[in-house]
Order: C-alpha cells, then structure tokens, then sequence
C-alpha cells in the first residue's frame, strides 16, 4: 500500500497553494484601487449632486427676489408717473390761466 502523504504530494499542494495565494494577491492588488476609486467617485457625484441642488434652489430664490424688488421697482415708478402726469396738467392749467392766448 502506497501512502498518500509522501513528500512529492506535499510538494505539489504547497505549489498549487502557492499559485492560488500569488493569483489572490494580484486580483486584491489590482482590486482595492478599483474599490476605493468607485468609493471616491460615488462620493463626488453625491456632492456635485448636493451642490447643482444648492445652486438650483439660490438661483430659484435670487429669480424670486429679483421679481420682487421689480415688482416693488414699477410700482413705486408708476406712483411716479401719475404724479408726474398730476403734476403737468397742473402746470398746463396754471399757464393756461396766467398766460394770454395770441388769438
């Protein structure tokens, strides 16, 4: 009867463990960085996505106050033009009292 455990036979699956150890080691060494870039880049498009969310809702708001104080703007210009309009058929009244006319 031939044993199985004979120094060729631990030979060859030192060998085979060997390989197998060297081939996980170069699938990690290439996969880590992979890992960590994928990690890296869900990290940034969360932040650029938080960020075009923080700048869509500042221009939101700024279109929103700009509308207001224009609002605000022609309203206060249109007081000015009717008291401006007020204000000359006023005058023209006056003139037309106070000065002869050359008929």
């Amino acid at each position: 009867m031939t044993s199985i455990i004979t120094a060729d036979n631990i030979s060859i699956v030192i060998q085979v463990c060997t390989l197998v150890g060297i081939i996980f080691a170069v699938y990690l060494y290439f996969r880590k960085p992979q890992e960590k870039s994928e990690m890296n880049d869900a990290l940034f498009n969360n932040r650029l996505d938080t960020m075009k969310d923080l700048f869509i809702n500042l221009r939101d708001n700024h279109i929103h106050t700009l509308e207001t104080k224009l609002d605000s703007h022609i309203a206060d210009n249109q007081k000015y033009v009717e008291s401006d309009i007020k204000w000359k058929a006023r005058l023209e009244t006056l003139f037309n009292e106070r000065l002869p006319s050359k008929r």
